[in-house]
């Protein structure tokens, strides 16, 4: 199996980033959909909508450390083929 080449790490980070892109913005959403229940005295509203959180965050956490990790398999990829 071959290793993707640099050009192919940028695509899979852009791609990673626009996805936490949209996942951050759903969680802001929420926030603020649950901020807005809450101000109108709606307390069961406001949980209930900031409980998709749970499933929200660790997503970004995820999409974050996977371009961490293309990131640095990059770098690690450029030094193998300047010592070939």
């Amino acid at each position: 199996m071959s290793t993707p080449y640099p050009t192919t790490y940028a695509t899979m980070i852009a791609a990673n980033l626009d996805a936490l892109y949209l996942r951050l913005r759903q969680a802001l959403k929420l926030a603020d959909d649950s901020r807005l229940a809450m101000a109108d005295g709606k307390q069961n509203l406001a949980i209930g909508t900031i409980v998709d959180l749970e499933r929200v965050l660790p997503e970004c956490e995820a999409l974050y450390r996977t371009i961490l990790i293309l990131h640095r398999s990059r770098d690690s990829f450029e030094q193998n083929e300047v010592h070939s």
